[in-house]
């Protein structure tokens, strides 16, 4: 089940960064043998920043790539965060609003 959520979660990822992605890395330990084994990704570590709230951030390698989190309010309301670009090698970190909690990381190469 929770790869399932980690596809829906790519998924909605794919249609609002505008499906230029080919495809989607979730956390080393969740991979396994992906299509795309040739980009890889450490496992997201958890933020928490007084200023900026909740986030979380990823490191990967094989292709830039864009960081995302799933971000859940305390009313229950659930949105999509990306971060910032990197290169191979490079760390990208997603920030929720200072009320939210990450629910969900991982990374999109493009």
């Amino acid at each position: 089940m929770r790869i399932r959520h980690r596809v829906a979660t790519a998924g909605l990822v794919l249609a609002l960064a505008g499906g230029g992605a080919v495809g989607v890395a979730a956390p080393a330990s969740a991979s396994g043998g992906t299509a795309a084994s040739a980009f890889s990704c450490d496992a997201w570590q958890y933020r928490r920043s007084s200023t900026q709230g909740h986030g979380a951030s990823i490191t990967c390698h094989g292709r830039p790539f864009v960081g995302y989190v799933v971000c859940h309010q305390p009313d229950g309301h659930a949105y999509l965060r990306l971060g910032n670009r990197a290169r191979s090698g490079g760390t990208s970190v997603a920030w929720c609003d200072r009320n939210a909690e990450v629910r969900e990381a991982g990374a999109l190469p493009f």
